[in-house]
């Protein structure tokens, strides 16, 4: 998943939600307008809290994340880390290296 840290929300993808094969039950009714993702205003479906798992190896972290679901086709990721992950993960971002370091258990 890209990090757009502009986001004030973190996104999944309705698709992403289907392929992942769980229970339609786990989403919860949401009526909140987004901005930004084409120029225009588009509704939100739900809301979805999953585990979230981001690293390799031994350098992993897993935390609970809530994410606003939208339903739109024509993206090529699976959702959008926003500033909710990014905080959680206590995360500073590099643009320049195109890096994202966090703390880890551990470390």
């Amino acid at each position: 998943m890209p990090v757009d840290t502009g986001s004030s929300v973190d996104v999944l993808y309705l698709n992403t939600f289907d392929k992942l094969r769980l229970p339609q039950s786990l989403i919860k009714p949401l009526h909140t307008p987004l901005m930004g993702f084409t120029g225009h205003m588009i509704q939100a479906i739900g809301e979805v809290t999953l585990d979230f798992t981001v690293g390799k190896g031994t350098r992993i972290s897993t935390i609970r994340a809530q994410f606003t679901m939208v339903d739109l086709e024509d993206f090529s990721y699976n959702g959008l880390i926003g500033h909710p992950i990014l905080t959680t993960l206590h995360a500073i971002i590099s643009p320049v290296q195109l890096k994202m370091k966090f703390p880890t258990p551990g470390t």
